[in-house]
This record gives C-alpha cells, structure tokens and sequence, in this order.
C-alpha cells in the first residue's frame, strides 16, 4: 500500500473532483482510502502539515453534503492521529449509501424495464392492426428511453421483418449491428430481410461478416456454399460445404454441395475427402483433329 504523500494528496483530489461531480459515494470512498493511508503512513515535518490543512477541508465539504448533515447532525472532523477511526466511519457510510443506491438503482430498472415492455408491446399491437405508422412512434419512444437496451434495436428489426415492412426492419438491424457488432441476434434477420428486398449479395456478405466474428456456422456456411455454387464458383462453395460438414458430417445437402463442388474441381464427387483430393486426378487426353 503506498503511503506516499503524493498518494495521499491524489485521493484528497480525487474526493474533492467526484464531490464537484455530485458523486458522493466515490467522494466517500476516495476520502476513507485517503484517510487510511494517512494514518498508515509516516509523514511528518512540512508535507504533513500542507496535507493536514488538505484533509480538513475534504473532511469539511463532505460533511456539508445535506445527505451526511442528517447522518452527523454534530458532523465529523479530522484530527490527526485520529485517522483511523474517521476512515472507519467514512467507510461505514460509503458502504451504507451504496446499498441504499444499489436497491433505487434496481428499482429504477424495473420501472423503466415495465414502461419497454409497454411500450413494445403497444408497438406490436398497432403492428397486428395494420397501423405501421402508430408502430413506429411506439417503438421510436421505445429506442428514446432504453437505446442502449442489448438486443433492442434487433427485437423490434424483427418484428417490422415479421410484418413485413423490410425497410423499417432494415434501419433497426443495421443500427443493432453498429451499437453491438458481437451480439448474433440482428444477424439472420438481417440476411432474411435482404433476401427479401432481392439483395442477395448484401446478404451473403453479412453472413460473411457474422462468420468472421462468431466463427463457422452450419448454417450460413450451407447458404453461402449454394449461393457459390449457382455463381459457380467452385472453390468457394467447396470450402463452405466442407465447414458444414466439420459441424455436421450428416448433412446431406452439405454432402451433395461438397460432392458437386469436387466434381466441377477435381473431376471426383469423392475426391474432396481424399488428404490430397489431387493424387487421384487423371490427365485428361487432349485429342487434336488435323
């Protein structure tokens, strides 16, 4: 534990910075650590004198906090050799009012839990009457009161997709994948809406981007071995066919795209599952007519 005066002069700022921030709790804790090191400590001559008047005045600003003036009607103050047992009471009170924080905290949450779920729910509801543009307002209060809610933005791409409405679908998806690139939610939905609107290959290449990120996956690798294989890009939709059949040897249709594949290669449906699939290769007899 360093018990520098430069260390203890930082945390009497720091209690000092987060009180100008309205942060009583770090003020507190910042203050307690503070004092602590100061009566662990061996300072003396002018730097305990300079970081004595220091003290007095955290001790003093934090105990004018309205918050405290109800705690110590008396207040506190700092008295030196006394530091220890200051320390101890600022801790208690630090651990008491992150308690009392953290319940208002969940409470808070739960509030504003129930008012989303409202609020998507009522979204929803004009969804099913046809009425997109009551849906819209909904959901955009939705985003309003909770837009850093994990999955919000894919949770409502996807109903907008359910119903039909690819454009609406397409801003909610996009915006899931830019504020969480490494939640998987947004990403089928996405594929499924580009699908629809005829874009194909915007498509492919979310699946692309999804399996850069989150690693191979049955069945986007199937996907994209189709869609390779009708491009006729041979290489690529092999290589796609054999990931699906690294997760599941059983997959029929991964089967007949990898044996396809090697055919159009190697001139072998078998010859992809071979260590070297060129050994078996024969050259074929180039025939001249004269």
């Amino acid at each position: 534990m360093d018990t520098s005066p430069k260390n203890v002069r930082e945390h009497i700022a720091r209690s000092k910075f987060f009180l100008q921030r309205k942060d009583l709790l770090k003020s507190l804790k910042s203050l307690g650590l503070a004092l602590e090191l100061l009566g662990s400590g061996q300072i003396f001559g002018r730097e305990r004198i300079e970081i004595d008047i220091l003290m007095e005045e955290a001790v003093r600003l934090v105990m004018e906090q309205e918050a405290l003036k109800a705690v110590f009607p008396a207040g506190l103050a700092h008295k030196k050799g006394k530091e220890r047992e200051l320390s101890a009471t600022i801790n208690r009170v630090a651990n008491a009012l992150e308690l009392v924080l953290g319940k208002a905290k969940k409470e808070d949450r739960r509030k504003m839990l129930a008012e989303l779920d409202e609020l998507v729910l009522a979204g929803q509801a004009e969804l099913d009457r046809k009425q997109p543009m009551e849906a819209r307002k909904h959901f955009r209060r939705a985003v309003e009161l909770c837009g850093d809610e994990p999955g919000l933005y894919a949770d409502i791409g996807n109903r907008f997709l359910q119903a039909g409405l690819l454009a609406e679908a397409l801003e909610y998806l996009q915006k899931n994948i830019e504020a969480a690139p490494g939640d998987q939610r947004a990403y089928p939905p996405l594929v499924q809406c580009y699908d629809s609107l005829g874009e194909t290959e915007k498509g492919e290449e979310v699946m692309r981007a999804a399996l850069r990120r989150f690693g191979p996956s049955e069945t986007m690798n199937l996907r994209l071995a189709k869609g390779a294989l009708e491009r006729r890009n041979w290489a690529e939709a092999l290589a796609n066919a054999q990931e699906v059949l690294k997760q599941n040897p059983t997959n029929q249709e991964g089967l007949r795209l990898a044996a396809d594949a090697s055919q159009r290669i190697y001139g072998d449906p078998e010859a992809y599952q071979r260590e070297n699939p060129q050994a078996g290769v024969k050259a074929q007899e180039i025939k001249l007519d004269f």
